[in-house]
């Protein structure tokens, strides 16, 4: 039995609704989503919503042990688009129907929100009756609300299509986010595992999450999340270190987890650590910007006990500039040799199959990892992880294609020129799959539901690659993430041309669309 720290009781005789929060993934995984935490707490801090989690592949909740079935509202977490699988496996392991058409009144109202459910809900659109598209604190409250005044949620479905950021398949909807960090919510009573058993350990080991900002405006044109979850927002300092010492006492732990989209980006990070050092903390962050690595910063992260740093370096200098990721090959070695300097681990992230891309670029990459592990000679010390570009809706590069059988040769490729101790590789057959899960439209599902009940081969999915031109009509044109349409086709252009967009907080407004047409900088 697994023993958790600051779980939330309630009587039930004293609650309206119950509510369960589902991350279809492991329980490691769902532990370290900051999104997860935030809706526990959220809506436990309601008196008439009791807020329960089930994580797969278990379809009964962790605080009571109740099915997916006795619940009011089911809510789905959809932060992978391979997680679609694991949806349909809880509900039907929960005796729930699949399809939103067979259910009735007396069944659950099943809800989903997360990245994938904010960029293309219509590859779940048969099995989900409502999304949420956008942050969900800004559109929860309105939706169990609403859904307390329905006498029968089923019929009166169309209701929920008077609240923002609500999509109902074909209806159009714009998504919402919280405009203001300091009206963000920041769960303070974070639960936490007691374990040793590392299939229950989350990401960032025994720590909490602390969040520090939203978005992100680098605008590397690959980044789905950098596109719809603009503009980039900041919670202030004093805001971080208040949340991190109330947290601490209520968790009793030292080590805090710098979460947001671009950590590396927030404007005083280096000061933030700093602060968060002198107070006794241990720091922990995710992938860091090489152009944030100085060696202060380094130095005060290793003190305060990091141990690995990731950096993402994605591809060669000349393909960097048409994903608009203008670091090079020297900026790469040098953080490395700071980060050894203080015996730090490296992870450096590749990305192939990158618009543009040649041979000779993979032939760079090997010369650069192999002069990387020549120079510095601590081959034990850094890590290397390859994966397939996958297009995704809502960025520059939902027009261009997923080619299998160029990508397995350029794998294979570097399978056999890689000679490295850790060396990891993505399945490509794993990322076909979700690149059709990602850039699909309503008739995904039918794959969806058969794979479920019965695995379908490769050769399927294969038959239903999609592929877009600049002219066509997306799926996806009924969901408004901010950034403009207009705005990625230049983007585009400007990727084959080679041409970069510097950070918009640098050099000005570009007009995209996310910041309501306001020059913010």
């Amino acid at each position: 039995m697994l023993l958790e720290h600051n779980v939330v009781i309630k009587d039930l005789r004293k609650v309206d609704l119950r509510f369960a929060s589902c991350y279809p993934n492991l329980y490691r995984s769902a532990m370290s989503s900051l999104g997860f935490h935030i809706i526990y707490d959220y809506l436990n801090s309601r008196e008439d919503v009791y807020c329960e989690r089930v994580v797969y592949p278990y379809f009964n909740s962790l605080e009571s042990g109740t099915n997916l079935k006795d619940f009011d509202v089911i809510s789905f977490s959809l932060q992978y688009e391979q997680d679609y699988f694991h949806v349909l496996e809880m509900l039907n392991n929960s005796d729930i129907p699949l399809r939103r058409r067979d259910r009735n009144g007396d069944d659950p109202l099943i809800i989903a929100g997360g990245p994938c459910a904010s960029s293309n809900p219509l590859p779940m659109s048969d099995f989900i009756d409502l999304f949420i598209v956008g942050e969900a604190e800004v559109i929860l409250d309105q939706v169990l609300d609403t859904y307390k005044g329905l006498d029968d949620h089923k019929k009166e479905i169309d209701a929920f299509l008077e609240i923002e950021g609500v999509y109902i398949p074909n209806n159009p909807v714009k998504m919402m986010v919280v405009k203001d960090m300091g009206d963000a919510w920041h769960p303070i009573n974070q639960v936490y595992p007691e374990t040793n058993d590392k299939k229950f350990i989350p990401a960032f080991g025994k720590a909490f999450l602390l969040e520090v900002s939203r978005g992100c405006s680098r605008g590397c044109r690959f980044c789905m999340a950098g596109c719809i979850y603009r503009p980039r927002r900041e919670l202030s300092i004093n805001k971080i270190l208040d949340n991190a010492e109330k947290s601490r006492k209520a968790t009793g732990l030292n080590k805090v987890a710098l979460i947001g989209a671009a950590v590396s980006d927030y404007s005083r990070l280096e000061k933030l650590c700093k602060n968060l050092y002198e107070r006794d903390f241990q720091i922990t962050t995710p992938s860091l910007r090489i152009e944030s690595v100085s060696e202060d910063l380094l130095n005060i992260l290793s003190s305060s006990g990091l141990r690995t740093i990731t950096i993402a370096p994605e591809s060669t200098w000349r393909v960097r500039k048409v994903i608009n990721k203008p670091i090079t090959d020297n900026d790469i070695s040098n953080a490395i040799s700071k980060a050894f300097k203080l015996n730090l681990n490296v992870k450096l992230y590749f990305m192939i199959g990158l618009p543009a891309e040649t041979c000779e670029d993979l032939e760079d990459i090997v010369k650069l990892v192999n002069d990387l592990k020549k120079t510095y000679s601590q081959e034990n010390k850094l890590k290397i992880s390859v994966n397939p570009f996958i297009p995704k809706p809502h960025t520059p590069f939902q027009w261009e294609h997923f080619d299998f059988n160029t990508l397995k040769i350029k794998m294979d490729y570097l399978n056999s020129k890689l000679k490295f101790k850790s060396f990891k590789m993505d399945n490509i057959k794993i990322s076909l799959i979700q690149y059709v899960l990602a850039m699909g439209d309503f008739n995904v599902g039918d794959l969806i539901e058969k794979n479920v009940i019965g695995r379908i081969p490769l050769t399927v999915w294969k038959e239903n690659m999609p592929h877009y031109n600049l002219d066509d009509t997306l799926p996806w044109k009924n969901i408004e993430v901010g950034v403009k349409t207009e705005f990625l086709k230049e983007e585009f252009q400007k990727a084959w041309d080679g041409e970069l967009t510097p950070w918009c907080e640098t050099f000005g407004c570009y007009q995209c669309g996310s910041c309501e047409n306001e020059k913010k900088f």
